[in-house]
Formats: C-alpha cells, sequence, structure tokens
C-alpha cells in the first residue's frame, strides 16, 4: 500500500508530489494532461495585484516560502526554472502614476513597490512613465512539469491515462484503484473537477485565459516583464508570451478568433516594433466563488482530498497551500478556516 494517489498535474500536483517528497510518503501520479492551464500560465510570481495596487491576497505570507520553494528545483537540475526578473507596470495615466506613489507608502506595499518613476524604453508606446515590483520572479513552468514528469515516469510513479472515478473503490481504511491500494487520494485536477462526482459539488468556475506567443528582435525586453493590460513575458532568444485574457464563454482549451483579435489589438498599440505571431495558446484557470484556493478533506469520504481553484494566483499560494494540506493529512494540523473546504458545506447534498 502506497501513501498517496495524486490525480492531476499541473501546478498543483506538482506541489503536492513535492511536498510528499520531503515527508518521505509514497506516492503515484495519474493525469492525462487534459487541463491545459498550469503548461500555458504565464509564470509569474507578483506580490501586488496591478489594478488598484493592493497586496495579493496573503502575498507577504506566500512569497518566501514560494520563492524557497520554486529555487530548490534549480539546484537539483542545475537548471534555470526560476529566476527574479523586474516587472513593470506601465502606467496609464497621470492618476494611475500618483496612484502608484501613494501605494509604495503603505507599509503592507512597501517591500514590494519601487517608489522610484522611471521612464519607459523607446520600444514601447506610452505617454507616461512606469513603476517597478520587488521580489517579482518568473517560473518556467511549463518546462519544470515537463522534468518532473519525466523524473516519475522513470521511477515508475507518473500514469499517463484519464483517471476513472468508476474505478476507484472508498474502503474503510484506505482506498484502492485498479491493482493498487492507498491510504489516501489527492484531487489536483483544476477546472476538471467538473466531472469528479466526489468533488463536483464545490463552487468552482472556469476562467479561459488566452496567450499569443510572439517573436520580436527590436523589443530588447528578455530581461524584464512589462505589465499593461496585459502582461509580456520573456521565453528567451527575443520571444515573448503575451496576455492573457479573461472569459467565462468557451471553456476548453481551443484558441479563438476573438481572444487573437484583442491580443493582437492591444499589442499593437503598446510596442512600437515590428512583431511576429508564432502561435496562440490557452487554458481554463479554476476559480472559486469567493475568490480563494479551497483544500481539505471531502465532507463523507475521509480517505479524499482536494487542493484546487488558485486562479491566476497559483504560482505563488500553490507551495504554502500544498503543504499545509499535507500537514493535516498527515499530522493533524488544522487547515486555515478561509481555505478550507468546511466553508462550502452547504453546497453539499
Amino acid at each position: 500500500m502506497k501513501d498517496v494517489l495524486i490525480v492531476g498535474f499541473g501546478i498543483s500536483g506538482l506541489s503536492v508530489a513535492r511536498r510528499l517528497e520531503e515527508s518521505s510518503k509514497t506516492f503515484d501520479i495519474i493525469s492525462d494532461e487534459s487541463q491545459q492551464s498550469s503548461k500555458v500560465a504565464g509564470g509569474v510570481l507578483n506580490p501586488v495585484a496591478l489594478k488598484r495596487y493592493n497586496l495579493a491576497w496573503n502575498a507577504a505570507k506566500f512569497m518566501p516560502e514560494a520563492i524557497d520553494f520554486y529555487t530548490q528545483f534549480n539546484t537539483d537540475y542545475l537548471e534555470l526554472f526560476f529566476e527574479a526578473i523586474p516587472v513593470y507596470k506601465l502606467f496609464s495615466s497621470i492618476e494611475d502614476q500618483n496612484n502608484w506613489t501613494v501605494a509604495s507608502d503603505q507599509l503592507a506595499l512597501e517591500p514590494f513597490i519601487d517608489p522610484v518613476i522611471q521612464k519607459v524604453s523607446a520600444s514601447v508606446s506610452s505617454s507616461f512613465k512606469r513603476g517597478q515590483v520587488l521580489q517579482s520572479h518568473l517560473l518556467h513552468l511549463k518546462r519544470l512539469l515537463a522534468i518532473q514528469k519525466n523524473k516519475f515516469n522513470s521511477l515508475h510513479q507518473f500514469k499517463n491515462e484519464s483517471f476513472s472515478y468508476a474505478d476507484l473503490k472508498v474502503c474503510e481504511d484506505h482506498v484502492s484503484y485498479h491493482e493498487n491500494t492507498y491510504r489516501k487520494v489527492i484531487f489536483c485536477e483544476g477546472y476538471g473537477v467538473h466531472f469528479n462526482p466526489f468533488f463536483n459539488w464545490l463552487p468552482l468556475y472556469g476562467n479561459k485565459g488566452e496567450y499569443l506567443i510572439f517573436e520580436s528582435k527590436d523589443l530588447k525586453a528578455n530581461s524584464s516583464i512589462l505589465k499593461s493590460r496585459y502582461f509580456i513575458i520573456p521565453l528567451g532568444n527575443d520571444i515573448y508570451k503575451y496576455g492573457a485574457t479573461y472569459s467565462r464563454d468557451e471553456l476548453n482549451d481551443l484558441p479563438t478568433s476573438e481572444g487573437r483579435k484583442d491580443l493582437v489589438e492591444k499589442l499593437s498599440e503598446l510596442i512600437q516594433c515590428d512583431f511576429k505571431i508564432i502561435d496562440q495558446i490557452a487554458g481554463v484557470r479554476p476559480t472559486v466563488r469567493d475568490r480563494i484556493p479551497v483544500l481539505g478533506k471531502h465532507p463523507e469520504h475521509q480517505h479524499l482530498y482536494i487542493l484546487n481553484g488558485f486562479g491566476s494566483r497559483g504560482v505563488m499560494c500553490a507551495p504554502t497551500l500544498s503543504r499545509e494540506l499535507v500537514e493535516h493529512m498527515f499530522e493533524g494540523k488544522p487547515i486555515d478556516k478561509e481555505t478550507d473546504i468546511n466553508r462550502f458545506l452547504k453546497f453539499y447534498s
């Protein structure tokens, strides 16, 4: 019997697997990789909500642990999956710039906002200046997921297949799935939770995001992230990712002509240099009714757990919340009421 079966392998499944390794727990992973939100995600670790200049939810708590967590992957593989990189917010007006200055004086935001206003580069079309977010990082999540998948494949811990809920047998002191038995199951399925008969009662919704992948040799922004309405994220070698949109329509991983039109228009307005579109990608983010992730134990089946609902802040909160869930499962530590699944018990029947 192994300790845990992980269902799903995005940022949630990756983080849970790491925490189980740290706790010397045995586990298997099953994922058909049908949910693409982690693979197409921007990977920006940004502590500031750049629309109204508020501190992102629990950023002061999550940021130090996230930085330590992802830096360890660099050490393990001697490869740069995670790097410090500045995020520059391009101001849309004098009022916007003044709001930045006011925010930089707030005690909670002081570690994360540089009060010095800077000029924008010549390749960017802006009548105003820019401000720098401090402690921002970029995680190359798609590449990290691929490396970790190969590792678990080599250890015979990864099964690339669809999960059959009908084949999961929940017993009094364990669960069985096909020929294997486990003490616990953690569902890390993202938006795929809608197909999960054990947890599809939770108020988890989809939010589709689309990105453009483009090349521009004249943009000269390979060492920074630019934020206007959307992010320009460097991928290296003059290749960039631009997005992401937000939509509640067509909740699948297929890019849309409407999304492409919006992104191309906004990008054309933002930069003053030539660019060539290479690709367009899409994924559905899992978001919760109250915009706070959900974790914990099923109200009826004590061996079934969930970690989900990261929305667009998964890179920041996954390391801490995965640790808290594993500590709850094996050490009995309580889950914070703010994230506990029990806050939604009224939806369960």
